[in-house]
């Protein structure tokens, strides 16, 4: 039996928002690459008219097709671990703080259907906050959905949190600190399509944004490990075993 095992993480699909091209990537990669663990690092869903600023004519949209269609993806890509994000904790937090009854009783109804679900297919997940982190069984990086939106977010990131893999931030970055102990983290990519985001239209940070997934191997002995970007780059999908 090998000592390595094998993973994969993505983020971001952003529910109604996904890119349908780089859903059927994760779908072919996972098929090939077959991991033990499938991280998703949050942000499944978008929940557009649910956030606090959201227009009349977004909260007139509903949450119906966000919400299935973010489901449609964890069906497919069956995560074994799940950091749920902003977009995703927006449920959580209308059920906890709305001020409108109805929309607070509809949140508690989903958010409960959704922890009642992650526990019957065994997926290990952790609400947003910044207290909060997965790991595997065998150790290695923190698993966050991220926190920090910066030039270098990954060097951000491992301030605050050290080693670990987070989304978020949209932007595939890497950074390997300058340590005794060493250590390192990826910011990885995103699986929505990025047209369909408009609320960062104005932000330059989007000029960074790309698709993209990561994949990787841990020691099951000693919790070394080693991860690498997919990054979508044009048409073409580009990772060290090349054109994907």
């Amino acid at each position: 039996m090998s000592k390595y095992k094998k993973f994969m993480a993505v983020g971001d699909n952003h529910g109604w928002h996904a890119c349908p091209i780089a859903l059927k990537k994760v779908k072919e990669f996972k098929a090939k690459w077959n991991p033990d663990y499938r991280i998703h690092l949050g942000d499944v869903w978008d929940f557009t008219p649910l956030r606090s600023k959201a227009s009349q004519d977004e909260r007139a949209e509903g949450i119906g097709v966000d919400f299935q269609d973010g489901w449609d993806f964890l069906n497919e890509y069956q995560p074994t671990h799940l950091t749920l994000g902003n977009h995703d904790d927006r449920i959580w937090m209308n059920m906890n703080h709305g001020a409108d009854g109805v929309l607070r009783e509809t949140c508690h109804k989903l958010a409960m259907e959704c922890e009642a679900e992650f526990k019957k297919r065994k997926i290990a997940f952790v609400p947003y906050h910044v207290n909060s982190y997965l790991r595997l069984p065998e150790g290695g990086p923190k698993l966050i959905h991220g926190f920090r939106s910066t030039t270098y977010p990954a060097k951000a990131h491992h301030e605050n949190w050290g080693s670990c893999l987070h989304g978020h931030c949209h932007t595939a970055d890497q950074y390997t600190a300058r340590h005794i102990d060493g250590g390192q983290s990826f910011s990885v990519g995103c699986l929505a399509d990025l047209s369909k985001l408009t609320y960062s239209d104005r932000q330059p940070a989007k000029l960074g944004h790309r698709n993209g997934f990561l994949y990787g191997v841990i020691n099951s002995k000693t919790g070394a490990w080693q991860a690498w970007q997919v990054v979508k780059d044009g048409i073409d999908w580009i990772s060290p075993q090349g054109i994907l």
